[in-house]
């Protein structure tokens, strides 16, 4: 960027020249050309100027992460905050806690680890270990183990892996996002191909902040509305990639059963996808196959759908580009987690 202001800089000089020149020496095509020259120089300028703006402080993230500054919010406040062990956590990952303590583990993708939520402190995990120590001071340690892109696949691995490595955990929460399933279905592979490969070869939009937003903007646009990803998604519940082998299904099965023979308990949340809530909500269908299929192997679980339901006419995503929750929807979730599936570990006078 700063090469390329020399050089505009330098243009702009030459320009001026130039027409001084055609001025004293009145050359038509010479005062047309700087006249032009300048013209061009100048909008050049205003989307510099732009860019720089964009480079140094657009601070906000996307849906699906594809745009530069969505990246770069990404490393910011996410790769950024990684505790020693590499989730996005204030407090450390220890093996074990202290004598007394219990540890409630949170299992999730992007929205467990809050995807464009700036400060910790304001995403629902956060909020429900405050609700606990204020409840049960000391009793209780909540971990934060959301990576951004983990499906159930990858969730069931990470449980496995503490349990292997023995670490301290007497509950997980596994936080549920509806697209957890994408890595049993190859047609959401295809779909979410459409916006991937959509990434500019160009240059100036691919290398850029302003105009590589722009882009994706236009990405955006073009395939939101006629992507087949959430029809895919709905599909995906019909299918063997939730009924098969391997399945959704069977890989819920398998994290439940590992937490069971772990002597882990094992709890589900519901989250549901923001910008769909209402009445046309168009994954009540596989919301009900997970509910059936948690009251099948006695798993605690809430649906948080019907709740966001009744704040429909709310904000509650992060921005127009970004769906996923808001601070606000993260705190509805909170209060709803305290009072609907965890209020059993308070006591029976404090709990909300």
């Amino acid at each position: 960027m700063g090469v390329w202001i020399v050089i505009l800089a330098a243009a702009f000089y030459g320009l001026l020249r130039l027409r001084q020149t055609a001025r004293r020496q009145p050359r038509r095509i010479w005062m047309w050309s700087a006249n032009l020259g300048l013209s061009l120089a100048m909008l050049v300028a205003v989307v510099t100027a732009a860019e720089l703006g964009f480079a140094c402080f657009a601070d906000f993230s996307d849906t699906f992460n594809i745009s530069n500054v969505s990246k770069r919010w990404l490393v910011l406040h996410i790769d950024n905050e990684q505790n020693e062990a590499g989730f996005r956590d204030r407090e450390a990952f220890t093996k074990f806690v202290s004598p007394g303590q219990k540890r409630i583990v949170f299992l999730g993708d992007s929205f467990t680890a809050g995807h464009g939520i700036k400060r910790i402190d304001d995403r629902f995990t956060n909020l429900i270990a405050a609700w606990l120590e204020q409840k049960e001071p000391g009793k209780y340690v909540v971990a934060n183990l959301g990576v951004p892109g983990y499906e159930a696949s990858l969730i069931e691995a990470l449980a496995r892996s503490l349990f292997e490595k023995q670490f301290d955990v007497n509950m997980i929460v596994y936080v549920y996002n509806i697209n957890d399933i994408e890595g049993y279905d190859p047609n959401m592979q295809e779909s979410l191909q459409q916006i991937n490969v959509a990434t500019p070869s160009i240059f100036l939009l691919r290398d850029t902040y302003l105009l590589n937003w722009l882009y994706f903007r236009y990405v955006q646009f073009k395939y939101a509305k006629g992507t087949s990803y959430y029809d895919s998604l709905a599909k995906s519940y019909r299918s063997n990639a939730w009924s098969g082998s391997p399945g959704l299904k069977a890989k819920l099965a398998q994290l439940h059963r590992e937490c069971v023979e772990a002597h882990v308990d094992f709890r589900m949340v519901l989250f549901p996808f923001m910008q769909n809530l209402g009445p046309d909500y168009p994954f009540r269908e596989a919301d009900s196959l997970l509910i059936e299929f948690c009251k099948t192997k006695k798993i605690p679980v809430l649906d948080l759908e019907p709740i966001f339901r009744q704040h429909a006419g709310e904000n509650l995503t992060v921005s127009r580009f970004d769906a996923h929750p808001n601070e606000r929807a993260h705190a509805i979730a909170a209060e709803a987690i305290e009072k609907y599936l965890l209020s059993d570990l308070v006591g029976a006078g404090q709990r909300r």
